[in-house]
């Protein structure tokens, strides 16, 4: 792997920490930058920790980027000391946060400009992949650009799957978590009807996490124990946001959608009552 690499890496958060704490055991150079300053200074002394993004930038030649929403990619890569101002020609920034489709094509487009690549890359594999290296890259560009990262990818990654032009890789990860969120749904329905047929939940979920029912989502759920104690996490945020926005990209009503939008109401009046200390 070329020592020549300089990795950036800007969002460190549930999923950004984790793959920029496995970033920081590799050989390759990284800078890394977060909004709150603390969260940088369990890294080694040997990680650059940057002022802005515009920095970050100035010492990288691929950046990752791990934030909320579009409107966080907006402000890291073309804001006030935004990465633009940082970057060389010919580097690569990795849009790793779900945004809409239509949005990092238009991020590509715009940073062309500054003769900057960006790479739509949204991930799947929660904390403790990308702790491991172990996420899915859904990768939407141009394949010479995808090829260009692999010394970045390789550690951040353990499947790589180019899904074509800028926009596939944020569809592909919408449509996943739409169904993740849709089995989130099922899983409580299930048990639900659990309780009606006089069977305990708890050892349903046992028996289904062993059995040809067995999901992700069913295991989050089980692991959870109630969607008042997911939409008290970081799930209920994304998926909200996610199911959204895919949303407003059909016109039909498709049934995974629909599944998917009665789970993100259930979080959203879990969270209303939890609010309301139960009234």
């Amino acid at each position: 792997m070329s020592q020549s690499v300089r990795i950036g890496f800007i969002g460190l958060g549930s999923i950004g920490k984790p793959m920029a704490v496995n970033l920081a055991r590799s050989a390759l150079p990284l800078t890394v930058w977060a909004r709150r300053p603390e969260v940088m200074e369990s890294f080694p002394a040997e990680v650059r920790r940057a002022r802005t993004p515009a920095e970050v930038g100035s010492h990288s030649d691929f950046v990752s980027v791990v934030v909320f929403d579009d409107v966080a990619v907006e402000e890291v890569i073309f804001g006030t000391d935004g990465l633009v101002q940082g970057l060389s020609p010919g580097a690569v920034v990795l849009v790793h946060s779900t945004v809409p489709p239509e949005f990092i094509i238009d991020v590509a487009q715009r940073a062309k400009e500054f003769g900057i690549d960006v790479l739509d890359a949204p991930v799947s594999g929660g904390p403790d992949g990308a702790e491991l290296g172990q996420l899915t890259i859904m990768a939407g560009g141009e394949a010479s650009v995808v090829a260009r990262v692999k010394p970045l990818t390789d550690i951040l990654a353990s499947s790589v799957i180019h899904l074509g032009g800028l926009g596939a890789g944020q569809g592909t990860k919408l449509l996943n978590n739409a169904i993740f969120t849709a089995q989130l749904a099922l899983a409580d329905s299930v048990a639900q009807l659990a309780i009606e047929l006089e069977i305990q939940p708890a050892a349903l979920m046992q028996a289904i996490s062993l059995s040809s029912g067995r999901s992700f989502a069913l295991d989050m759920y089980r692991n959870s124990g109630t969607v008042a104690q997911i939409a008290a996490g970081a799930a209920r945020p994304a998926l909200t946001k996610d199911v959204g926005i895919l949303r407003s990209l059909v016109s039909t009503d498709p049934l995974v959608i629909e599944v998917a939008e009665s789970f993100v109401k259930a979080m959203a009046q879990a969270a209303d009552s939890r609010n309301d200390g139960g009234k």
